[in-house]
């Protein structure tokens, strides 16, 4: 079964530390996306991007930004971010 790009955010967290635990002066949003097509819940963790921290919500539509084809490896990595739905 081939999953779609997009999905819907069913958690989030706005962070001011980095994966490190370095701190950061922008926060960064994470959150859990449900993507289209795959099992109800299961979703995987990832960055949202193009999006204030105070806009996001949970239910938000979300698409996914990918790499460059040419930098891609067929892993999760290939997803720069997800980004909010027009």
């Amino acid at each position: 079964m081939r999953l779609g790009e997009t999905g819907t955010v069913i958690t989030y967290s706005v962070s001011y530390v980095n994966f490190d635990a370095s701190r950061r002066e922008e926060p960064i949003v994470v959150a859990v996306i449900e993507v289209d097509g795959a099992s109800s819940l299961m979703g995987i963790l990832h960055l949202l991007g193009e999006v204030e921290p105070n806009d996001v919500t949970v239910g938000m539509r979300v698409k996914a930004v990918w790499k460059e084809k040419e930098d891609r490896m067929g892993a999760i990595t290939d997803i720069r971010y997800f980004k909010p739905l027009q």
